[in-house]
This record gives structure tokens, sequence and C-alpha cells, in this order.
């Protein structure tokens, strides 16, 4: 199964993932926790939502920095906490589209500054 991602990336915020489901928790969607740091959400649509606080993640977000440039490359380069949405590339773009607009603010009301990248087109949202 080939998966679609995006990286919500922001500096410290998170231990693991409780707030983030209590804000969730407020739509009628699906919403299960499989682990501290991996939520899934909506039905039938599904989205992953997974934090990485790893030693790899001020490196990834250096490197995504400094190769696409952004107004705020000096600040995402200090990023030290990633959020990866995921989904099952033949999941419906509409369904995933509302749940990406569900979660995304969310994320940003409970951590502040973050930015969205989408990996596979090397861009930002």
């Amino acid at each position: 199964m080939q998966r679609l991602s995006l990286l919500i990336l922001f500096r410290d915020g998170f231990e693991d993932l409780t707030g983030l489901q209590a804000a969730l928790a407020q739509y009628r969607e699906a919403l299960r926790q499989v682990s501290p740091n991996h939520l899934k959400f909506g039905a039938p649509a599904e989205l992953d939502v997974q934090l990485a606080s790893e030693s790899d993640v001020p490196i990834e977000s250096k490197e995504i920095a400094e190769f696409f440039p952004h107004k705020d490359g000096s600040a995402i380069a200090l990023c030290n906490q990633r959020i990866e949405l995921s989904w099952d590339m033949k999941a419906d773009p509409g369904l995933i589209t509302n749940l990406i607009g569900l979660v995304e603010p969310e994320v940003r009301h409970l951590v502040g500054k973050c930015w969205t990248f989408d990996p596979a087109g090397g861009s930002w949202l």
C-alpha cells in the first residue's frame, strides 16, 4: 500500500499526542490512539498522525530548510519536533483534505508557530 504524507515541523510543544487527541475529540470523526505518539483519525478514510522527536528530526529540519527555501528558513532549521500526517494513496482525497483541515489548525493552536511541508512535492503549504 503506497502512502502519501505531510510534515508539520515545530520547535517543542509535545511530549506525546494527548493534547492533540483531546482537541480532535470535539469533531465527529473516528479517533483511536495506537500509542502515545500515534493516532488514527477519521473513517472510512483514515489519517495517521505520528509525533517524532528523535535526534534525526533537527537534522531533517535543517536539510528541508536548506533545500526548500522559505522566508522563515532560519526558524524552520531549529525545529526539533515533527508530526507526520500520512494516508493511503487510494483514500478519497476530499475526505483526507477535510481531515488535514481539522488536524493542522489544532496543532498550530497547541504549539504556536509551525510549518507544513509536502515532501513528495517539495513544497510548503
